[in-house]
Protein backbone atom coordinates (compact mmCIF):
# COMPACT_ATOMS: atom_id res chain seq x y z
CA UNK A 1 0.00 0.00 0.00
CA UNK A 2 1.13 3.68 -1.16
CA UNK A 3 0.43 5.27 2.24
CA UNK A 4 2.26 2.93 4.41
CA UNK A 5 5.18 2.74 2.29
CA UNK A 6 5.04 6.77 2.22
CA UNK A 7 4.85 6.86 5.97
CA UNK A 8 8.34 5.40 6.69
CA UNK A 9 9.11 9.11 5.23
CA UNK A 10 6.43 11.17 6.85
CA UNK A 11 3.22 10.84 8.87
CA UNK A 12 0.14 10.26 6.72
CA UNK A 13 -3.15 11.44 7.65
CA UNK A 14 -5.73 9.19 6.91
CA UNK A 15 -8.95 10.76 8.59
CA UNK A 16 -10.01 12.97 11.43
CA UNK A 17 -12.94 12.37 13.57
CA UNK A 18 -14.16 14.38 16.45
CA UNK A 19 -14.27 12.40 19.46
CA UNK A 20 -15.51 12.63 23.45
CA UNK A 21 -12.88 14.44 24.41
CA UNK A 22 -11.10 15.92 21.14
CA UNK A 23 -10.01 15.32 18.15
CA UNK A 24 -8.79 12.04 17.00
CA UNK A 25 -6.51 10.84 14.07
CA UNK A 26 -6.13 7.55 12.34
CA UNK A 27 -2.76 8.04 10.39
CA UNK A 28 0.28 5.71 9.10
CA UNK A 29 3.66 6.49 11.31
CA UNK A 30 6.55 4.14 9.60
CA UNK A 31 4.40 1.35 8.11
CA UNK A 32 1.89 1.03 10.81
CA UNK A 33 -1.79 2.51 11.03
CA UNK A 34 -2.42 4.08 14.15
CA UNK A 35 -4.75 6.50 16.21
CA UNK A 36 -4.11 9.27 18.14
CA UNK A 37 -5.43 12.01 20.43
CA UNK A 38 -4.27 15.42 19.81
CA UNK A 39 -0.83 14.81 22.53
CA UNK A 40 -0.95 11.06 22.72
CA UNK A 41 -1.80 7.95 20.90
CA UNK A 42 -4.61 5.78 21.53
CA UNK A 43 -3.74 2.34 19.89
CA UNK A 44 -1.29 0.65 17.96
CA UNK A 45 1.48 2.93 18.58
CA UNK A 46 3.46 3.86 21.77
CA UNK A 47 0.60 2.56 23.39
CA UNK A 48 0.22 -0.59 21.94
CA UNK A 49 4.20 -0.97 22.79
CA UNK A 50 3.32 -0.29 26.43
CA UNK A 51 1.25 -3.24 26.44
CA UNK A 52 2.60 -5.60 24.74
CA UNK A 53 5.94 -5.13 26.87
CA UNK A 54 3.76 -5.44 30.05
CA UNK A 55 2.12 -8.94 29.12
CA UNK A 56 4.98 -10.45 27.81
CA UNK A 57 6.48 -9.12 31.45
CA UNK A 58 3.52 -11.41 33.06
CA UNK A 59 4.11 -13.86 30.72
CA UNK A 60 0.42 -14.46 29.65
CA UNK A 61 1.48 -16.63 26.38
CA UNK A 62 2.19 -19.37 29.07
CA UNK A 63 -0.37 -18.20 31.74
CA UNK A 64 -3.67 -17.24 30.00
CA UNK A 65 -6.15 -15.60 31.94
CA UNK A 66 -9.58 -17.26 32.21
CA UNK A 67 -11.54 -13.85 31.01
CA UNK A 68 -10.73 -10.07 30.60
CA UNK A 69 -12.45 -7.10 31.74
CA UNK A 70 -10.99 -4.43 29.70
CA UNK A 71 -11.74 -0.63 30.88
CA UNK A 72 -10.53 1.75 27.66
CA UNK A 73 -11.37 0.39 24.51
CA UNK A 74 -9.64 2.68 22.49
CA UNK A 75 -8.82 1.24 18.91
CA UNK A 76 -8.23 -2.29 20.19
CA UNK A 77 -4.61 -2.53 20.93
CA UNK A 78 -5.32 -5.13 24.04
CA UNK A 79 -7.61 -7.24 21.97
CA UNK A 80 -5.62 -7.49 19.15
CA UNK A 81 -2.34 -7.95 21.09
CA UNK A 82 -4.03 -10.80 23.41
CA UNK A 83 -6.00 -12.47 20.44
CA UNK A 84 -3.41 -12.26 17.30
CA UNK A 85 0.18 -11.79 19.12
CA UNK A 86 -0.63 -14.20 22.12
CA UNK A 87 -3.17 -16.12 20.98
CA UNK A 88 -5.20 -15.94 24.00
CA UNK A 89 -9.00 -16.22 23.22
CA UNK A 90 -10.21 -15.95 27.05
CA UNK A 91 -13.72 -13.58 26.68
CA UNK A 92 -13.21 -10.20 26.88
CA UNK A 93 -15.28 -7.57 27.93
CA UNK A 94 -14.31 -3.92 26.80
CA UNK A 95 -16.04 -0.66 28.26
CA UNK A 96 -15.51 2.37 26.14
CA UNK A 97 -16.96 5.90 26.41
CA UNK A 98 -16.31 7.28 23.35
CA UNK A 99 -18.25 5.69 20.27
CA UNK A 100 -16.14 7.57 18.41
CA UNK A 101 -13.57 5.32 19.15
CA UNK A 102 -15.75 1.66 18.64
CA UNK A 103 -16.57 3.42 14.77
CA UNK A 104 -12.96 3.95 14.74
CA UNK A 105 -11.51 0.50 16.04
CA UNK A 106 -14.09 -1.38 14.05
CA UNK A 107 -13.93 0.59 10.60
CA UNK A 108 -9.75 1.05 10.68
CA UNK A 109 -8.52 -1.41 13.19
CA UNK A 110 -11.00 -4.70 12.35
CA UNK A 111 -12.31 -5.04 16.48
CA UNK A 112 -15.28 -7.02 14.59
CA UNK A 113 -12.67 -9.72 13.59
CA UNK A 114 -12.47 -10.91 17.30
CA UNK A 115 -14.63 -13.64 18.73
CA UNK A 116 -15.87 -13.57 22.26
CA UNK A 117 -15.12 -9.51 22.57
CA UNK A 118 -18.24 -7.88 24.29
CA UNK A 119 -18.36 -4.12 23.56
CA UNK A 120 -20.11 -2.02 26.41
CA UNK A 121 -20.51 1.90 25.65
CA UNK A 122 -20.35 3.72 29.08
CA UNK A 123 -17.91 5.13 31.47
CA UNK A 124 -16.10 2.67 32.80
CA UNK A 125 -16.34 4.38 36.91
CA UNK A 126 -19.44 3.71 36.38
CA UNK A 127 -19.86 0.38 34.73
CA UNK A 128 -17.06 -1.04 37.02
CA UNK A 129 -19.48 -1.00 39.91
CA UNK A 130 -22.90 -2.22 38.00
CA UNK A 131 -20.96 -4.95 36.30
CA UNK A 132 -21.55 -8.47 38.53
CA UNK A 133 -18.75 -10.79 36.91
CA UNK A 134 -14.93 -10.70 38.23
CA UNK A 135 -12.42 -11.14 35.84
CA UNK A 136 -8.95 -12.71 36.00
CA UNK A 137 -7.23 -9.45 34.49
CA UNK A 138 -8.88 -6.70 34.44
CA UNK A 139 -7.18 -3.90 32.42
CA UNK A 140 -7.12 0.04 32.81
CA UNK A 141 -6.62 2.37 29.94
CA UNK A 142 -8.52 5.16 30.13
CA UNK A 143 -7.22 8.74 29.49
CA UNK A 144 -8.11 12.63 28.24
CA UNK A 145 -5.75 12.64 25.74
CA UNK A 146 -2.34 12.30 27.57
CA UNK A 147 -4.02 12.33 31.39
CA UNK A 148 -6.02 10.28 33.63
CA UNK A 149 -9.48 10.61 32.82
CA UNK A 150 -11.90 11.88 35.55
CA UNK A 151 -12.33 10.13 38.39
CA UNK A 152 -10.04 6.81 37.84
CA UNK A 153 -7.56 8.43 40.69
CA UNK A 154 -10.27 8.05 42.79
CA UNK A 155 -10.62 6.13 45.72
CA UNK A 156 -14.08 4.36 44.83
CA UNK A 157 -12.98 3.44 41.72
CA UNK A 158 -10.24 1.42 42.67
CA UNK A 159 -12.81 -0.12 45.07
CA UNK A 160 -14.67 -0.80 42.59
CA UNK A 161 -11.83 -2.57 40.69
CA UNK A 162 -11.28 -5.01 43.75
CA UNK A 163 -14.60 -5.87 43.15
CA UNK A 164 -14.36 -7.26 39.65
CA UNK A 165 -11.00 -8.49 40.26
CA UNK A 166 -11.09 -12.67 40.39
CA UNK A 167 -9.38 -13.97 43.12
CA UNK A 168 -5.93 -14.47 42.61
CA UNK A 169 -6.26 -12.44 39.39
CA UNK A 170 -4.43 -8.97 38.22
CA UNK A 171 -5.44 -5.15 37.42
CA UNK A 172 -3.20 -3.73 35.00
CA UNK A 173 -3.49 0.10 35.44
CA UNK A 174 -1.72 2.19 33.53
CA UNK A 175 -0.96 6.29 34.17
CA UNK A 176 1.46 8.86 32.66
CA UNK A 177 3.23 10.63 34.42
CA UNK A 178 4.17 14.15 32.10
CA UNK A 179 4.11 16.88 34.31
CA UNK A 180 3.69 18.04 37.96
CA UNK A 181 -0.53 17.45 38.47
CA UNK A 182 -0.05 13.95 36.17
CA UNK A 183 2.61 12.49 38.47
CA UNK A 184 0.54 13.35 41.68
CA UNK A 185 -2.87 11.89 40.03
CA UNK A 186 -0.55 8.90 39.61
CA UNK A 187 0.80 8.77 43.06
CA UNK A 188 -3.16 8.89 44.20
CA UNK A 189 -3.77 5.95 41.84
CA UNK A 190 -0.69 4.19 44.28
CA UNK A 191 -1.44 5.21 47.19
CA UNK A 192 -5.26 4.10 46.95
CA UNK A 193 -3.66 0.28 45.05
CA UNK A 194 -1.83 0.01 48.24
CA UNK A 195 -4.39 0.63 50.64
CA UNK A 196 -6.94 -1.58 49.00
CA UNK A 197 -5.21 -4.54 47.30
CA UNK A 198 -2.52 -6.32 48.56
CA UNK A 199 0.84 -6.29 46.62
CA UNK A 200 0.96 -3.40 43.55
CA UNK A 201 4.28 -3.54 41.44
CA UNK A 202 5.32 -0.80 39.02
CA UNK A 203 6.52 -0.53 35.13
CA UNK A 204 8.08 2.68 34.16
CA UNK A 205 7.71 2.24 30.27
CA UNK A 206 8.35 4.49 27.31
CA UNK A 207 9.35 7.77 29.30
CA UNK A 208 6.27 8.23 30.76
CA UNK A 209 3.82 5.22 31.36
CA UNK A 210 3.79 4.01 35.22
CA UNK A 211 2.00 0.83 34.73
CA UNK A 212 1.01 -0.36 38.50
CA UNK A 213 0.71 -4.35 38.36
CA UNK A 214 -2.11 -4.70 41.41
CA UNK A 215 -2.87 -7.84 42.85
Amino acid sequence: MFRRWLSHLWPITQQREPGHFGELTVRWEVGTKVLNSTNGNQSFGALHRVWQAVFDELDLRNDPPRDVLLLGLGGGSVPAILRDELGISAPITAVEMDPAMVRIARSHFGLDRHADLQVITGDATIQVHALRPRYELVVVDLFDDLDLARGVDARTFLHGLRDRCAEGGLVCFNTVSHDEASDGRCEAVLAHAKAIFREVHEFRLEEVNRVFIIS
